[in-house]
């Protein structure tokens, strides 16, 4: 299956099913904390296995090995602040806020690398900051929850937006051929990082309890562990997909798509699953933000 358009509309589908069941599973938490490391631990230790049942393991070098694990610290601490952000806000502001992240490897693509930004990526950068303010509430009783929830989706912001540097950095070097075992590795140590984070916590909450806590149903348990386990399976996919379609696409069309179709899909599926309702302030912060995503992108190179 390597026709373009097919591939994107399956990776389209697999970021959003993800998101989706990811939204479902914090819904079903009292402390998004543990959630955070689990999810993370469970599903980058799947997507580690389906890219490697997908590409084998070739050797890499130290580069690439030492980039992976940084990368897998970052794409950890990614998934622990999405999780807590989602638990606080909203799916659809949340979503639009984290893929505002671009501008981070577009400005850095101005620093390290030279590239020139254009016209309307300083328009979507201005854009953008009408997104942000327009995201704090300003009801007084709601605001300190409302500066909480941005405080994660800063953390989101800046990590996604650093996954983004490293993985064009690694493309800009002699090791870009190495890219499948760059993912696999950061998986891997991603991986291993929140599992050490989850015996931790859990050490410290049960230090810090003297009273028992009431534990899921065991069907439940599973049941949610499954539904990471199928984020894990969408990562892994999303990834692989998306490196190929930006290789052999016109960013023009590939990465508008992806970024403003994937923000169009996901509120969607936000009105009409979770029923999310929106106040006038923040409707115009989303659309600001999808037409700031769409600059970022910049559809007319």
């Amino acid at each position: 299956m390597n026709n373009p358009v097919v591939l994107l509309c399956c990776s389209m589908a697999a970021n959003l099913l993800g998101t989706v069941l990811k939204k479902y599973v914090t819904n079903r938490t009292d402390d998004p904390t543990k959630l955070g490391y689990i999810f993370n631990t469970v599903s980058s230790a799947v997507a580690a296995a389906v890219l490697l049942g997908m590409n084998g393991f070739h050797v890499p070098s130290a580069f690439t090995v030492v980039l992976g694990i940084l990368f897998g610290v970052i794409t950890a601490l990614q998934q622990l602040s999405n999780v807590q952000a989602l638990k606080l806000g909203p799916l659809s502001y949340t979503t639009v806020l984290c893929s505002l992240s671009t501008l981070i490897p577009t400005l850095c693509g101005a620093i390290i690398w030279n590239e020139r930004i254009a016209l309307i990526q300083w328009c979507g950068i201005c854009l953008m900051v009408g997104c942000f303010l327009l995201s704090v509430s300003s009801d007084p009783t709601e605001k300190k929850a409302s500066l909480r929830w941005l405080g994660y989706c800063a953390v989101l912001f800046l990590c996604t937006g650093g996954i983004g540097v490293m993985q064009k950095w690694h493309q800009n070097t002699v090791y870009k051929e190495e890219l499948d075992a760059f993912l696999l590795i950061a998986f891997v140590f991603s991986t291993v990082y929140s599992g050490i984070g989850l015996l931790l916590y859990r050490r410290k909450t049960k230090i810090e309890n003297t009273s028992p806590t009431k534990e899921s149903a065991n069907s439940t348990v599973w049941i949610l562990l499954a539904l990471i386990a199928v984020c894990g399976v969408c990562a892994a996919l999303n990834n692989k997909w998306n490196l190929y379609l930006s290789g052999v696409m016109e960013s023009a069309v590939f990465f508008p798509v992806v970024n403003g179709g994937g923000l169009i899909l996901t509120t969607l599926s936000a009105l009409i699953l979770f029923r999310e309702r929106l106040g006038r302030r923040q409707w115009i912060g989303i659309v600001l933000g999808i037409l700031s995503v769409l600059c970022l992108c910049n559809p007319f190179t």
